[in-house]
């Protein structure tokens, strides 16, 4: 880091002005909070001292950055600088400049920083404006068939999604994918039809929207979009979600390999109730095989050790790769015991996009 130097008064004005500016381009909400607290180092009556090692990371490495100097240039203007001082200044809670909080906020979208640019542009309100502004470009570019910038737009626009009944304030929403993907599971396939990934495309593009986008604000945004428009951008969706989606894939085949080849089993398994199966005297499933079985679930969320739930192993793998959610399946090996398997249908363009055929 560039020495700020030893002494005390280089300066006030100074250390000022590079902290605004850093949280302003860094696009940092919470350090740019923290210089106007009570417990802040710039306030007037503070003990504390900016110039300490303690403070260091309120500070740039890099002075020369274009987006550090842009963001000084505008902390320096006077009208700006006057109002800082003043609001450190004075007793009770401060107001925030709005011209480095809408520039914070545009840095933010910028660096992919959604929570911190929806929390700026909170203060402002003017998120649910520019959110719904964000939606709105998103599907002219969805219309046009530029899948990648629609799929930009809604994640922009799903980053900047608010949860006003958060407490004790309200609070960016998390789309909370690993809580919610076990809901898609909770009656048991008895048959293959009933498998999630086994529906038909168009019907599966639905169910993923829903979840990957599960707000009130993008409901009924693809009712008119065409089939194959709206199985491109699922597919750009799941992955722009997922930086490790290929990861995922690579074990899924694998599993899938090792699954497909117990699938007489499965389905015998499958003809039984659960009733059914716990008076059943007939073993079903040897003792050296279920031991192979009890693996699959293991291997395909990256979970290792005891055996868990089928409902954790779904938590789990969401939590890493939010479509993964849609591509598995409950699977019975006996009345008390089930593991979570790999599904796809092979006829499935979905699929096919998504690198999950084998």
């Amino acid at each position: 880091m560039n020495d700020r130097g030893p002494s005390p008064e280089r300066d006030y004005d100074a250390l000022l002005d590079e902290s605004l500016a850093y949280a302003v381009a860094e696009g940092d909400i919470v350090n740019f909070k923290l210089l106007f607290v009570p417990a802040s180092p710039f306030r007037e009556d503070s003990p504390e001292d900016a110039s300490t090692p303690k403070y260091d990371y309120l500070f740039p490495d890099n002075e020369a950055e274009p987006r550090f100097q842009a963001a000084l240039r505008l902390v320096k203007t006077p009208e700006t600088a006057a109002f800082v001082r003043e609001q450190l200044g004075r007793k009770g809670p401060p107001r925030l400049p709005w011209q480095l909080v809408l520039a914070l906020g545009d840095n933010a979208a910028r660096l992919g920083k959604y929570t911190s640019a929806a929390q700026a542009y909170e203060l402002l309100r003017i998120r649910r404006r520019l959110q719904d502004m964000t939606l709105d470009k998103a599907d002219a570019r969805l219309t046009q068939g530029d899948i990648a910038a629609a799929v930009r737009g809604y994640r922009i626009a799903l980053g900047l999604q608010y949860d006003y009944g958060a407490f004790p304030e309200p609070l960016p929403a998390v789309p909370d994918y690993h809580e919610r993907a076990p809901g898609l599971h909770t009656v048991y396939p008895v048959t293959t039809e009933q498998v999630l990934a086994m529906r038909e495309d168009n019907a599966l593009c639905g169910i993923a929207l829903q979840f990957l986008l599960p707000f009130g604000e993008f409901s009924g945004r693809f009712e008119q979009v065409a089939p194959e428009t709206l199985l491109s951008f699922t597919a750009a969706l799941i992955r722009a979600l997922d930086q490790d989606w290929q990861e995922f894939v690579i074990t899924f085949k694998k599993v899938l390999e090792l699954t497909t080849a117990h699938e007489a089993l499965f389905s015998k398994l499958n003809a039984f109730s659960a009733e059914a199966l716990e008076v059943l005297s007939e073993e079903l499933v040897n003792t050296e095989l279920l031991s192979e079985l009890r693996r699959i679930s293991g291997l395909l969320a990256g979970v290792h050790g005891e055996s868990h739930e089928w409902w954790y192993y779904i938590k789990a793998m969401a939590y890493h790769h939010p479509g993964a959610a849609l591509f598995v399946s409950r699977q019975r090996l006996s009345a008390k015991e089930e593991i979570v398997i790999p599904r796809v249908r092979q006829d499935s363009r979905l699929a096919q996009e998504l690198g999950l055929l084998v």
